[in-house]
């Protein structure tokens, strides 16, 4: 079976999509799109109807691009809230060879979270810091031998509303949930490497509304936080000191500003007009002083929150997000952090922009889950794969059925 996964980054100025296949544990993307938000305000849905057009026109571009119809995603969920709480489990191995089977990892993680949800939260994931086959460690506990499964955890959950508002925008749309996910979790796959595996450090995801900092230990996500600002709040500045459109802001924001006033051109000037109507011009330092300053205010509110997260000592921080792709970003960064900040560049083929890296995370993560509980899935019908492969087969069957959504994502999630 081929492992074809599609992941839906919803965010509060683009919903990302792609589709990917892993193989020989390398991740191709078949497809990826972005398509503008409508309804969605800093990760929230506000409003469902726009939301669910701005998912189905989406779908319906990465359908064309792929010739088959994607019916199943992962999806994330908004942050806000989220609680993280350390949990155990265990369970008798009931295999008559006394082997740990998919089963047992999944009664195991049962175990570990029964009865410990809040009120009016519902259960994102479990995040395994380690599986204990008669009290000795292991990260793969399928297929080894002992009478006693134990799990130690991290349980992340998120209010109802946040997830439920999501889930039934995805339902609308016609899209069945397989999983859910929270970005800062997601992140992490795609940034991962084993150096990394081995510390204790941050990922920065700089957003267009909001800011988000999640601190990890070893690999596993320790807990996560939003902050209220993103580049939105720099094209807002732009708009009022020079009396422009939001929408002129922010492409002066992205193709002319640059993040530090030492890295600029003196004699480069941008014409636009103003809400007036008049024709004025504007030189680059005037106008990246004033990035360059909520710039400074967001890296120095992130650096905060790190430290907020977590009293143990950061031996890495990662930036991403769509802001890193102002000029001389890292210039800025460097001078306000230090020099041992990494500035995450997305360098997959067909998704070479940091904007991808939740979305490409998601199906990292989604690949890794299913491996541990040691699942092979896809989310495409075999005779799409195989249209896929050859797009000229004939023996294709067009599926319009949606199974039943939230009966298949309590079965996920329990899973």
């Amino acid at each position: 079976m081929k492992k074809i996964y599609t992941a839906i980054d919803i965010g509060s100025d683009t919903i990302k999509f792609v589709v990917g296949e892993i193989l020989k544990g390398n991740l191709n993307i078949l497809s990826s799109y972005t398509i503008k938000s409508k309804g969605i305000r800093k990760g929230l849905i506000v409003d469902p109807n726009l939301a669910i057009n701005s998912i189905k026109d989406g779908i319906k571009e990465v359908n064309n691009l792929l010739g088959i119809s994607v019916r199943k995603a992962i999806v994330n969920v908004p942050d806000y809230n989220s609680k993280f709480m350390f949990v155990t489990g265990e369970v008798n191995i009931v295999d008559e060879d006394e082997l740990v089977t998919t089963e047992s990892v999944n009664k195991v993680i049962k175990d570990s979270v029964y009865a410990k949800l809040a009120q009016d939260y519902e259960l994102i994931t479990v995040v395994p810091l380690t599986f204990l086959v008669d009290g000795e460690q292991t990260s793969h506990p399928i297929g080894k031998s002992g009478k006693k499964l134990g799990l130690k955890g991290i349980m992340i959950s998120a209010p109802k509303k946040n997830i439920y508002s999501v889930l039934s925008v995805m339902e609308g749309a016609g899209i069945e949930v397989v999983d859910i996910t929270v970005s800062g979790l997601c992140d992490y796959y795609e940034v991962r490497n084993k150096n990394l595996d081995k510390k204790i450090g941050a990922i920065i995801n700089l957003g267009h509304e909001t800011t988000t900092v999640s601190v990890y230990n070893r690999g596993k996500l320790m807990n996560t936080e939003t902050i209220q600002l993103g580049g939105i709040n720099i094209d807002k500045d732009l708009a009022y000191m020079f009396n422009i459109s939001i929408f002129d802001a922010r492409t002066i924001k992205e193709k002319f500003a640059s993040s530090h006033k030492r890295f600029i051109a003196l004699n480069d000037v941008y014409e636009v007009k103003n809400t007036a109507g008049e024709e004025i011009k504007l030189n680059q330092i005037e106008v990246t002083e004033i990035v360059m300053e909520r710039l400074v205010e967001i890296l120095n509110l992130a650096r905060q929150q790190v430290l907020l997260l977590t009293k143990q000592d950061i031996s890495y921080i990662v930036i991403t997000g769509g802001l890193t792709e102002i000029k001389a970003f890292k210039n800025l960064v460097y001078e306000i952090l230090g020099k041992d900040v990494i500035i995450y560049n997305e360098e997959t083929l067909g998704v070479r922009d940091n904007k991808y890296t939740t979305a490409v995370g998601m199906i990292k993560y989604f690949n890794d889950k299913m491996e541990i509980r040691g699942k092979d899935y896809s989310m495409v019908e075999r005779s799409d794969e195989d249209f896929l492969i050859n797009p000229n087969s004939k023996n294709r069957k067009d599926k319009t059925a949606i199974t039943k959504f939230f009966e298949n994502f309590i079965g996920t999630k329990e899973d």
